[in-house]
């Protein structure tokens, strides 16, 4: 039997918070296992946010080439890019990995270890490695960061009919002829759009009758408009009751208001949601209590209900962005080396939608703000008045901003514009500043930017 190997800490994941917090322990002269199953670097930068935000990038470059003509050029597409598009992705993500295991082999203190781990005992971790061996592991510390993954729902006939996910689709070298999307959220949308622009036909299958449901009804519509306009079909309020595939073709029945209808396509990505990966990990095991979702149950400070144990990122329910597991490995990294102790209450988590033009949104909306109590003022402005959305040829788009009516200051703001998340974020700074709107419509910003749009767009609060 191996002996159990003993480490002041043992992290369990490498995404986000994991790999940072593993980074920062090691140096400051902590033992440290750091265990990743086999993405080097986390789900971010293998097959989310990095990767496709540089397709986001190659297929708004081969827009902007389709549309050439109102930029006074002629340019000639080439045709069919998406094997190129593929590739450069491909160099985009190797780039950041390779970059990652350089880091982890020259990080002092830490022991990186390849394989898949699993709770055996309190405290104690089994992690069957890559090389078919197997180590057990303690530390007086133990932080879980183990992500989450695509959700894939059971519907009959779906595995048979073969699907795609946010990973697999980019590693696809021939464009679907017609992508079949199902789910309308966040992924559904950005990788509609990729595929409309490099020339696939897209459906998108919504759940519900309303349209990006936890934004305000006239932002959400200003965004089923432009990528209406693209070309992108939206069919709202519908479940896929089966599917099935015959050669190159895929048959989705449609359950609508008690009546089914046929849907055909190459090709069927489902974007339905996240789930947990704790299963495997068996957290049970020491004492970690699950929620009735998978997700592992936080306190404020991230403990677990198991003492000296801390769970961060995807995997304890939050908001699966990138910058919460950011921001959960500083909460521990405080905790742990400088016995700083701080709380998840009270954050501003900003978030972007990468369609283009980009929605960046902070706070609340305006229907949250008025189911909360608030008297609110709004200031709403479309995109087309600012100077520079004019000149990048980018003037589609609603700006909105969310004001409590006695404090002057402002509640959130909705920013569907060219560079929406780089507006956004300033009026974050901001909020966290509490300057008040007559603060910031008031500031001198430069001309021509986009953060100037916040001078006319504070200008109409009322």
């Amino acid at each position: 039997m191996a002996a159990v190997e003993h480490f002041d800490y043992l992290i369990v994941g490498g995404g986000k918070g994991g790999k940072s917090l593993a980074m920062v322990l090691g140096p400051a002269g902590k033992k440290v296992a750091l265990v990743e199953e086999g993405q080097i670097g986390g789900t971010c930068i293998n097959v989310a946010c990095i990767p496709t935000k540089t397709m986001v990038a190659s297929a708004k470059l081969l827009h902007h080439v389709h549309h050439s003509a109102q930029f006074g050029l002629a340019v000639n597409d080439g045709g069919n890019q998406i094997k190129g598009v593929i590739d450069r992705k491909r160099r985009v993500v190797k780039g950041m990995v390779d970059t990652h295991k350089q880091l982890f082999s020259s990080t002092p203190n830490m022991d990186f270890v390849l394989g898949v781990a699993k709770f055996v005992d309190h405290k104690i971790v089994e992690v069957n490695t890559i090389d078919g061996g197997s180590r057990k592991l303690t530390a007086d510390r133990i932080v879980i960061n183990t992500g989450s993954s695509p959700m894939i729902p059971n519907t009959p006939g779906l595995a048979e009919a073969g699907y795609l996910t946010n990973a697999s689709i980019m590693e696809l070298e021939e464009l679907p002829s017609h992508l079949c999307i199902i789910g309308g959220g966040y992924i559904a949308l950005e990788f509609a759009q990729i595929f409309r622009r490099l020339g696939s036909e897209v459906t998108v299958l919504l759940r519900t009758d309303r349209f990006l449901p936890k934004e305000d009804e006239d932002i959400a519509a200003a965004i089923r408009e432009v990528l209406e306009k693209e070309g992108i079909r939206f069919i709202s309020g519908v479940e896929v009751s089966s599917v099935s595939r015959s050669g190159k073709t895929a048959k989705l029945t449609l359950k609508k208001a008690n009546a089914d209808e046929t849907l055909e396509c190459s090709h069927i990505l489902v974007a339905t949601g996240r789930v947990s990966n704790n299963a495997k990990l068996h957290p049970e095991a020491t004492g970690v209590k699950l929620d009735k979702r998978g997700y592992i149950e936080v306190s404020e400070y991230l403990e677990t209900s198991a003492e000296d144990i801390w769970a961060i990122g995807d995997c304890n329910g939050g908001p699966h962005f990138t910058h919460v597991s950011w921001d959960d490995f500083r909460i521990l990294r405080d905790l742990f080396l400088h016995d700083k102790k701080r709380s998840t209450k009270g954050r501003l988590i900003p978030y972007t939608l990468f369609v283009d033009p980009e929605l960046g949104r902070v706070g609340m909306t305006e229907q949250d703000a008025r189911k909360a109590g608030h008297d609110i003022l709004i200031a709403k402005m479309p995109a087309a008045k600012i100077p520079r959305a004019t000149t990048s040829g980018e003037t589609r788009g609603i700006l909105k901003a969310v004001i409590d009516k006695k404090t002057g200051h402002i509640l959130g703001c909705s920013i569907f514009a060219h560079e929406g998340g780089e507006i956004m974020s300033v009026v974050q700074a901001g909020m966290l500043g509490n300057l008040t709107y007559e603060q910031m419509r008031d500031a001198i910003w430069t001309h021509p930017t986009m953060a100037e749009s916040l001078n006319l767009l504070l200008a109409n609060a009322g």
